[in-house]
């Protein structure tokens, strides 16, 4: 079978489009995936500061209510 110019002109050109679509998927994929590992650094951290404030405040009521036990003896 021979193939003409024409058919191989258009399966160029088809190639050519499917390499761009999967490479702008790519793409896509790849700034969705940033955004995600962005929005679990910032949980993690966020989660890291609350422990680090509620472990100020449990030292803090604790230093409290040590004051509180010695005034009133």
């Amino acid at each position: 079978m021979e193939h003409s110019d024409e058919d191989i002109r258009l399966a160029l050109s088809t190639a050519r489009k499917a390499m761009k679509i999967v490479v702008f998927i790519g793409m896509v994929s790849v700034i969705l995936l940033m955004i995600n590992i962005y929005i679990m650094l910032t949980q993690i951290s966020a989660t890291a500061q609350i422990t680090r404030e509620l472990q100020i405040i449990k030292q803090s009521t604790k230093i409290d209510t040590k004051n509180i036990q010695t005034l009133s003896r």
